[in-house]
């Protein structure tokens, strides 16, 4: 029989395989995403050029489909630790105090990512009822990027800082 304290069955390691999981399909999604963007684009230009008969939604859709990418990308880079950061200042604390630091940091990511979870809600539920432009999507879609990224950055922003509480230091600096 396994213990339930075996590092592989405890719930910080689910959590941490969820979150790898969660990571993983986003780097898909937004591979996927730029994939299509580029047949998109390829479209468009060969419309445009080539048969003198310009597609008018085409450009809508990729402009779409980047803001989907770039929402579903920053969950991905926070886990890396790829967005700016400056760590002048912490990296020259006390490991004791810089911890507390790092944990604060921590802290105001997750109440901005919670706020932006909720305002982007809000913005997605007001949008339902109007449409793109030159496609029948109504906005809401294209806003469900925002809460959508912002539930997993929240994720990453707990197991970040789970691995920091634990002593994991600098890969939870993110």
């Amino acid at each position: 029989m396994i213990s339930p304290t075996q590092p592989h069955h405890t719930p910080s390691a689910a959590f941490a395989r969820l979150t790898a999981a969660l990571d993983r399909g986003a780097c898909w999604a937004c591979i996927g995403l730029f994939a299509a963007i580029l047949g998109i684009m390829v479209l468009q230009v060969a419309f445009r050029y080539v048969l003198n008969s310009p597609l008018v939604w085409t450009e809508e859709l990729a402009r779409i489909l980047y803001i989907w990418a770039c929402y579903l990308g920053a969950p991905v880079a926070l886990r890396r630790g790829n967005h700016v950061t400056i760590l002048f200042v912490l990296d020259r604390l006390p490991t004791g105090i810089g911890r507390l630091v790092a944990v604060g940091i921590q802290g105001v990511s997750l109440v901005f990512f919670v706020a932006l979870a909720v305002l982007g809600t809000s913005l997605m539920v007001r949008s339902h009822t109007i449409d793109a432009i030159t496609l029948p999507i109504p906005w809401s879609a294209i806003y469900l990027a925002v809460p959508l990224s912002a539930v997993l950055m929240i994720l990453q922003t707990l197991a970040g800082g789970w691995r920091l509480l634990q002593g994991g230091g600098e890969e939870a600096r993110a």
